[in-house]
């Protein structure tokens, strides 16, 4: 039951490995991508297992109802997990090609700024994620969002003071002036 429910629980929760945040979002993305072959492997096996294993579940618990209950909900969380996986990792082979679009970070001055790209394509609007990186203990991080801008599709960033400068160069050089002030990696209570 634990290769069948594991999985599921990781895939409900937002982050990677339960927002382990560990290295940068970039090597969280990619072991996202491999996790995904992984919960699948432990998910087919669980289905297989379960298959096998159908008589001896049986005997082991003795209500009828209770039974059919866990069998049928083994099965029916298999038969959702399964499609959904390969679905996943179908979708994350065609998005993973250029993860320096999906992922930019630099570092000024001991501050480091990230920017996720969020792009469904054809399915929705793009927009860029601003975040402030913060380094955690273990080599984790902490993501504080600053702004989410509209989609740029050539862009370029800097940090003057506390003003982030974003050039839009695909607008004829426009520039979108961040205010950083208020934006720290000290704990906020």
């Amino acid at each position: 039951m634990i290769l069948l429910y594991l999985p599921f629980i990781e895939s409900w929760y937002s982050g990677t490995l339960w927002g382990l945040n560990w290295q940068s979002p970039i090597f969280m993305h990619q072991l996202a991508d491999n996790l995904r072959i992984v919960k699948l492997i432990l998910v087919i096996l669980a289905a297989v297992l379960l298959t096998i294993k159908r008589e001896i579940i049986r005997e082991i618990l003795n209500n009828a109802v209770i039974k059919n209950v866990f069998l049928v909900s083994g099965y029916v969380v298999a038969a959702v997990q399964i499609p959904l996986l390969c679905l996943g990792i179908l979708l994350s082979g065609t998005s993973s090609s250029d993860l320096n679009y999906f992922h930019k970070e630099k570092t000024f001055d001991n501050r480091t700024i990230y920017i996720n790209t969020i792009d469904p394509g054809a399915m929705g609007k793009a927009y860029h994620y601003f975040y402030l990186k913060c380094p955690l203990p273990l080599s984790r991080y902490e993501l504080r969002q600053i702004k989410k801008m509209g989609w740029m599709s050539e862009y370029d960033f800097e940090l003057q003071e506390n003003n982030l400068i974003v050039i839009d160069k695909s607008e004829e050089d426009k520039i979108h002036t961040l205010d950083l002030t208020n934006f720290t990696c000290e704990n906020q209570s």
